[in-house]
């Protein structure tokens, strides 16, 4: 059991630019001035903020103005609107730590991102839960804001990997730890408190949750399958049936798609729910190791080079499944674990380089994307 368990860690741990999108959806973006007043370790949050959004202009001469004020002692974040130097409203943000001001921040400017009804800018907003290799055979669970600014240990002992978000508020999560054999658990954030939800041999991990329903990867008998688990009955059913390796479930309206060696190397599949039809999605690369689905979208992690002496190169695709579209997101590198925002206007990837890790951040809409670097091996997250 604990040689399937590393072989599939191994397995996702190859995986994973710079940097290609879409089109630019803000023809003319509002121009705003913004001022700052407090530590400099806030304003650099500020600042990455807007940058990284990319809907505004910034010019001190602009016809509105946002002036933020951090005041260390009050752990309050003030920011005032103005429109011709004339204040029209205060916003206060507070929290009962001072590291906990990124998320002050964060919520700040997608507030007046919300102002403008400019596109979504919920990924700002989003907290980001990942799994920290920190030893052999230990990994501990962490939870943190999108820049990884914010860090905490909410996880440790053991080894504690695939956390997953278990409801669109964040308030729990779903995550494996390995005992005698991996048992899922699911843990509430506000309260401390973890619950058993199921073991098994071999594998056992979360890959997608709709609602009341998991996708699970199990493998009970040796060979790993997609197993859809129901919460609400208490039932869990077998999805795949193959006598190899379907592995990362996802979610796509009445399908799902996941990864399968059913051609003797790993590629992304769909699989009808209702018809039980499986096609192979993407003919592109030597093979894929990576996907994730938003309404009529896939992105894809797939391997371009075979390199037998040095490290092989994995890039990011985007599919659209109404033209059945590929745009290629990432240029060169190590780029995997794919995974949409919540609105779907960006994308959350691991990058791998020697034994590190960056978080990197596609922004669909404004072709750019930023990363942010960890000291240890990233093992997974989900935000």
């Amino acid at each position: 059991m604990k040689k399937l368990i590393i072989s599939f860690l191994v397995f996702f741990s190859f995986l994973y630019s710079k940097e290609y999108v879409i089109t630019k959806y803000i023809e003319d973006k509002p121009i705003i001035n913004v001022t700052f007043k407090g530590p400099n370790q806030v304003k650099k949050i500020v600042d990455m903020d807007f940058k990284v959004l990319d809907h505004f202009e910034i010019n001190e001469s602009a016809k509105y103005s946002f002036d933020f004020n951090y005041d260390k002692a009050t752990k309050t974040l003030k920011v005032i609107y103005k429109k011709d130097n004339q204040p029209f409203l205060i916003k206060k943000y507070r929290s009962g730590s001072y590291a906990y001001f990124p998320f002050l921040v964060h919520r700040a400017v997608y507030d007046i991102n919300e102002y403008f009804q400019l596109p979504s800018a919920k990924f700002l907003i989003r907290k980001v839960i990942y799994s920290l290799l920190t030893a052999p055979k230990e990994a501990s669970i962490y939870l943190s804001d999108y820049t990884l600014s914010y860090k905490k240990r909410i996880i440790s002992g053991g080894l504690n990997i695939f956390p997953k978000w278990a409801d669109e508020k964040q308030s729990k999560i779903y995550f494996t730890k390995y005992e005698r054999g991996p048992v899922l658990y699911e843990y509430n954030l506000y309260t401390g408190k973890k619950k058993k939800l199921l073991a098994s041999q071999g594998l056992l991990i979360v890959s997608d949750v709709k609602e009341d329903k998991l996708l699970l990867t199990m493998a009970p008998e040796g060979q790993p399958d997609i197993y859809l688990m129901d919460l609400t009955n208490k039932t869990v059913q077998r999805i795949t049936k193959y006598p190899g390796i379907d592995v990362n479930g996802k979610f796509w309206g009445d399908k799902i798609v996941f990864i399968s060696d059913r051609y003797g190397q790993p590629y992304v599949f769909e699989k009808n729910l209702k018809t039980e039809n499986i096609k192979r999605v993407l003919y592109h690369g030597k093979n894929q190791v990576g996907v994730d689905a938003f309404n009529k979208y896939l992105v894809i992690s797939t391997r371009e080079t075979a390199n037998a002496f040095k490290p092989n190169t994995f890039n990011l695709f985007l599919i659209n499944a109404d033209d059945d579209s590929l745009k290629r997101l990432t240029m060169k590198g190590q780029n995997s674990y794919p995974n949409f925002s919540v609105d779907g206007s960006s994308v959350m990837f691991i990058k791998r380089e020697h034994f590190s890790s960056k978080i990197g951040i596609i922004r669909l809409g404004e072709n750019k994307v930023f990363y942010y670097p960890l000291s240890k091996m990233l093992q997974s997250f989900d935000w």
